[in-house]
């Protein structure tokens, strides 16, 4: 049977569309298969370490009420504790907490605790550092009393001595009350927890 050469470039153009619909369905399929495909943890291409580089003993006095009503915008807002000195220490960093700071922890309508804490610490040397320590409070369990807390301060230094604080990205822990091999002296009425910061790498 002869075709003419109309029909033959027709056929030709058919079985071309027909071969670039398939290589799109295979790709696609590929791509949602790498999509969909199964998730394998050990895919870790910039594996992040940390360190140690301080902890932070943290002494309040009593909690404070925040007033007659608690309801605030964010959730429950009902004492403030007072932040009123402490000594931390690290690597190369010593130094002590400067009264005037206070943590100012919120319960969120979904039952979730805040913490919320803004203080200062002043080196030996003579450097004074702002810290913003803010994180969340989660139920404990397994028989412990007090909860479980994961924060992510930040820190704010002038000059290059201590410039690695505001320039690394940090985790921190909070442990209530201070463990009894970490703990200061403190007068009636005031309370301790510790802090310990470590650096991501």
């Amino acid at each position: 049977m002869k075709i003419s050469r109309r029909k033959a470039v027709g056929l030709i153009g058919a079985a071309s569309m027909l071969s670039s619909v398939s290589a799109l369905a295979q790709s696609q399929g590929s791509a949602s298969s790498a999509v969909t495909g199964t998730f394998d943890s050990s895919e870790i291409y910039d594996q992040i370490g940390f360190e140690l580089v301080m902890n932070i003993n943290v002494i309040c006095s009593e909690p404070e009420s925040m007033g007659p009503e608690v309801n605030a915008a964010d959730g429950i807002r009902d004492v403030v504790w007072p932040i009123v000195g402490g000594r931390f220490s690290g690597p190369g960093i010593s130094g002590r907490v400067l009264p005037g700071g206070g943590d100012f922890p919120v319960t969120r309508p979904d039952g979730g605790v805040i913490i919320d804490a803004l203080y200062r610490l002043q080196t030996d040397d003579g450097y004074q550092i702002i810290i913003h320590n803010k994180g969340l409070g989660y139920a404990a369990g397994n028989g412990v009393i007090e909860g479980i807390y994961r924060l992510t301060p930040v820190f704010n230094v002038s000059g290059d001595k201590y410039s690695w604080l505001r320039e690394s990205t940090f985790v921190a822990t909070l442990t209530f009350p201070t463990p009894e091999k970490h703990k200061i002296p403190m007068e009636s009425g005031q309370n301790d927890r510790l802090i310990q910061v470590f650096r991501l790498t």
